[in-house]
């Protein structure tokens, strides 16, 4: 009962992008049903086909670029017939075919569509290292809906998740409390199916210190001093998240869901990977937008050093008010 009230049903319509071997059975593609089925969320399955020059293809067969198209998505239709038949769904769920980037259909798709989440089995073996150019990194950066990237061999049930948070600058506390407040949110509705446990990590380290006791007489005073001012100041953040997060819930499912703040002097880059591996976590949940940064790029320094290091899936997820940049 405690469970039902406090799971909260976050998602209305899910995309769901195959790959060109997903089949039912793929693990991936049962997950974003079982998702569907929780949410009582519309599914759509979308495939994407690259546009291929289709002159010399169709004149070798004799017939007319149109006719070659035609039956080429004819075969695709077919095929998202079969898969759609496969799965005897009992909640709505639809297929859509499309032509041309998969990465740009994808996030057309969610600008035209209003889909709230975007779901996609991972491209690269090793996970994201050296593929920051695939689509999967397009994504990240560009789709304006959370994104969730599985692994092929994704789990069908979660045992850990964590939910990484960035308290940010105290000039920039509303914008990241804001970011974090979602990111707790989402990382707990996921949990609960499950009885998965969060772990809340926030990873910081105090990089002023070091040039400011260049110019003092105890420089090793003065680092520690900073070094707890700076501890007590991300604890105190972590106990507030948590407060906000128990006042929406409610004290009764607040306390049913399993928590574990992390509060861990270190470098961001370094050692969000590194705990991701420690507490064995098979979900991570995290911001993928800087407070600084390059004009034009979307995923900041620290988000894609930590991306590229973890061999998880991940959900990451934009601030409100972000934009999409303009795709052709």
């Amino acid at each position: 009962m405690v469970k039902e009230r406090c799971a909260m049903k976050r998602f209305k319509n899910i995309l769901f992008v195959l790959g060109n071997c997903t089949d039912e059975t793929s693990p991936s593609l049962r997950r974003a049903i079982a998702l569907a089925k929780i949410n009582q969320a519309d599914l759509t399955l979308l495939h994407v086909l690259p546009k291929h020059p289709l002159s010399s293809y169709s004149k070798k067969l004799g017939i007319s670029n149109q006719e070659f198209k035609d039956k080429v998505e004819a075969h695709e239709e077919a095929r998202l017939h079969r898969l759609f038949s496969s799965l005897e769904p009992d909640f709505g769920i639809r297929t859509e075919l499309r032509f041309g980037k998969r990465y740009i259909e994808t996030i057309h798709a969610v600008q035209s569509e209003s889909f709230d989440l975007v779901i996609k089995e991972a491209d690269a073996d090793g996970w994201l290292s050296r593929y920051l150019g695939s689509d999967d990194m397009h994504l990240l950066r560009k789709c304006p809906c959370p994104v969730w990237l599985m692994k092929k061999d994704e789990k069908l049930d979660y045992r850990n998740i964590m939910a990484a948070v960035d308290f940010g600058t105290r000039e920039d506390k509303a914008n990241s409390d804001a970011l974090n407040q979602s990111i707790l949110d989402l990382a707990c509705s996921l949990s609960l199916p499950d009885l998965a446990r969060v772990h809340i990590v926030n990873v910081y380290d105090v990089p002023q210190s070091g040039f400011i006791s260049l110019w003092v007489e105890n420089p090793e005073k003065v680092e520690q001093e900073m070094a707890e001012d700076e501890r007590r100041h991300r604890q105190y953040r972590m106990e507030a998240l948590l407060e906000g997060l128990k006042s929406k819930m409610g004290e009764e499912a607040y306390h049913y869901l399993s928590l574990r703040p992390h509060v861990v002097p270190g470098i961001p880059d370094r050692d969000l990977p590194k705990m991701a591996d420690t507490i064995k976590a098979d979900l991570v949940v995290m911001g993928t937008v800087a407070r600084t940064g390059i004009a034009g790029v979307i995923v900041g320094n620290t988000a894609e050093a930590v991306l590229s290091q973890l061999q998880c899936s991940v959900l990451a997820i934009k601030p409100e008010g972000f934009e999409c940049p303009i795709l052709k």
